[in-house]
């Protein structure tokens, strides 16, 4: 490749990263903690609660029961129940519950005057094998945080495709870097410089990208599957099916067994025989999932989901009447349609659910090593930065890229910490737990992007911040032993290493945490005299301003 090419496009890979990378490191880095969500949700509930371990004589029947006794379920709502397992003991229900309008007492209500009032709250209950309701299981929710911030960065409404475009952009850096990178990628692949902190930087950069290229590669494919399926979907409407999205749903794969309500009410009873009978049609698969529609209406129906672990990415699912037992939907094999299997599979590629925790800590360390590629990508363009003449350098810039990376990158690790903190030390009856939670992590979040932009000594502020992060994360694990020993201890009993698996996650992390700061932030030289930056500085510039190219090293 031509110089001025290289040149250009080595231009074009520092700034598409640049501009990327706080957000970047956020879903990276939620992504990697996502992979034990089930881990943290276990260890954020379970030891609050004692279960027993008799999963055979679990009855559905039994608990429909108990929960229609307790609450009125909305017969349009859906109703979803997840079966407990030996791995997992304590399950969840999720169901709508019907509440008291003035809609649903038959009051005429002017839509002219005020909003309808909605008609139904969002129901989750924990339960044991035995079918005991355990409790609340929104105070539990912190797992769920966590992998929502991955995937929409809890913007509501957009902040899906949002991240399917930095996924995208990802995917750009992703090849430009290896078409740099390309002529040494071999004699060069080991290289790691250590003594030189310039050479340090960019050969960890290098190293880490080169080993994890098939992972990076598959997490920005099946990120754009995930994050910009509607704009498949409506090209492909548009292209292929003139605009009829019915038969490109039916293409798809997507199947429609709706009965119209009869507004007959017939009690939702016999879902243990039918549950007989789906494994009988299902074979070999672990049946973990039922969902119910029209609840507790003649026209009801019950579909038996699960996975076949002795095939690779392969559901399957089979649907009944309830009232009849007649059976509406029958599938061994991901539907019996190549889009949904093709689906499928890059769910368990991206989700590394087919191969036990050898392979989700395989992919936990690709990771985080991900987030430190692209922490070394903005140090190396600070460096870059602050080595050009004075009269050459943007120092607002300078100093907003580096508030950026410290604010952005060690904040959001900060206010992880904090908000696992938070989630042993809040009692677990406060109301809107979880809610409190998720703001304080943003709390935490904001409060570290100001601190960093107003903050003189970018360097010593980043070093003292990894280590308070440190010890943030080392002393959870604490707190686990000091609030809950008893609890955890019965969970070691019955086999359940949740918590444990967990800790070891933070303790590695925290370890990464320290050895960065001690390692990397305390060996860099500043090179720039910086300056807090001022609210009215903050008002009057943008970060868009043109600055000189920049010729990163390769």
């Amino acid at each position: 490749m031509k110089r001025d090419a290289l040149k250009a496009l080595t231009n074009a890979h520092a700034w598409v990263g640049l501009i990327i990378s706080t957000i970047l490191f956020i879903i990276f880095f939620a992504g990697s903690l996502s992979l034990f969500r089930e881990d943290i949700i276990s260890w954020e509930r379970d030891p609050y609660f004692t279960v027993s371990d008799d999963v055979e004589n679990f009855s559905f029947d039994a608990l429909i029961s108990q929960v229609t006794q307790d609450y009125k379920v909305h017969t349009h709502g859906y109703f979803i129940l997840q079966r407990p397992t030996a791995e997992q003991p304590s399950s969840n229900i999720y169901f709508e519950e019907e509440i008291v309008t003035q809609g649903n007492l038959g009051f005429k209500q002017d839509s002219q005057l005020e909003d309808p009032v909605d008609d139904h709250i969002d129901r989750h209950l924990i339960i044991s094998p035995d079918g005991t309701i355990l409790g609340d299981g929104n105070a539990f929710d912190w797992g769920n945080f966590l992998y929502h911030l991955h995937y929409n960065l809890h913007i509501p409404q957009v902040g899906l495709y949002f991240v399917g475009l930095v996924t995208l952009f990802f995917f750009v850096a992703l090849l430009s870097g290896v078409v740099i990178h390309w002529r040494k990628i071999i004699s060069k692949f080991f290289q790691y410089r250590k003594d030189g902190n310039k050479d340090k930087l960019l050969d960890a950069h290098n190293l880490i990208g080169v080993m994890g290229l098939p992972f990076h590669i598959m997490y920005a494919f099946s990120g754009l599957v995930f994050n910009l399926l509607i704009v498949y979907q409506i090209s492909y409407a548009v292209a292929l099916y003139g605009g009829d999205q019915a038969k490109l749903f039916k293409a798809a794969g997507v199947v429609d067994v709706h009965i119209e309500e009869t507004n007959i009410a017939v009690p939702v009873q016999g879902i243990d025989k039918l549950y007989l009978t789906a494994k009988e049609s299902l074979g070999e698969v672990a049946i973990t999932r039922i969902s119910i529609d029209h609840f507790g209406d003649e026209s009801a129906s019950v579909t038996f989901r699960g996975d076949d672990k002795s095939q690779f990415s392969t559901r399957k699912e089979v649907t009944y009447h309830i009232v009849s037992g007649r059976e509406l939907y029958l599938t061994k094999n991901n539907y019996d349609n190549d889009i949904r299997g093709g689906l499928a599979v890059i769910a368990s590629l991206h989700f590394g659910d087919f191969a036990g925790y050898s392979l989700r800590i395989l992919f936990f360390v690709l990771g985080i090593g991900t987030c430190y590629i692209i922490l070394t990508g903005n140090l190396m363009w600070l460096q870059k930065r602050a080595n050009l003449r004075s009269e050459k350098q943007n120092k607002f810039g300078l100093r907003l890229v580096k508030a950026m990376t410290t604010g952005g990158f060690i904040g959001t690790i900060f206010a992880t910490a904090v908000g696992f903190l938070c989630a042993r030390l809040l009692p677990i009856e406060l109301v809107d737990r979880s809610d409190l939670i998720g703001q304080i992590f943003f709390a935490c979040l904001a409060a570290s992007l100001i601190a960093s932009l107003l903050i003189k000594a970018q360097q010593q502020f980043a070093a003292i911040f990894l280590k308070i992060t440190a010890l943030a994360l080392a002393m959870i694990p604490v707190l686990d032993w000091l609030m809950l020993s008893q609890g955890i201890v019965v969970m070691f009993k019955a086999g359940h290493f949740d918590v444990v698996i967990v800790e070891v996650m933070l303790l590695s992390l925290a370890l990464c945490c320290w050895l960065v700061s001690s390692r990397l932030f305390s060996s860099t030289e500043t090179v720039v005299n910086e300056q807090p930056i001022s609210l009215n500085e903050l008002a009057e510039n943008s970060i868009a301003e043109v600055m000189p190219s920049v010729k990163v090293i390769s």
